[in-house]
């Protein structure tokens, strides 16, 4: 199953973005998303629950500077995803959308796809909050 972000225009520098993209420590000073609880960091990573139904492990594992962060999602139930960060410069700062490929059973993509493009898009506005005060 694929999900696309909405594409957020943010008015900051693409390495501010990417900084805040790849410091586990700002997950903090995301305030809760309605449908994501249970924030934690990790050592690598965070883990999280969406909508109170699955538990999330989320590492970094790809990155190239002020362009590109990607991650792998395991869950307790045994499903995997690849989420990605793309950002590019814009004229006024950058923008950035995020792709998510996850492993989910087809039975189960109607239950999960719109709650969870809708938790993403919340979690993107919070990160362009973050990116745009410093």
């Amino acid at each position: 199953m694929k999900i696309n972000s909405d594409k957020e225009t943010i008015a900051t520098t693409p390495e501010r973005l990417y900084n805040v993209l790849v410091n586990f420590l700002n997950i903090d000073q995301i305030p809760e998303i309605p449908q994501v609880s249970n924030w934690t960091k990790l050592d690598d990573g965070c883990s999280f629950t969406i909508m109170n139904m699955i538990t999330c492990a989320m590492r970094l594992t790809d990155q190239q500077p002020f362009s590109r962060v990607g991650y792998t999602i395991s869950t307790d139930k045994g499903m995997e995803a690849q989420a990605k960060g793309i950002i590019q410069e814009t004229g006024a700062g950058c923008s950035i959308q995020i792709e998510i490929d996850a492993d989910v059973p087809v039975f189960m993509q109607p239950m999960i796809k719109g709650p969870l493009t809708q938790a993403i898009n919340k979690g993107l506005a919070k990160i362009k909050e973050l990116a745009e005060r410093s």
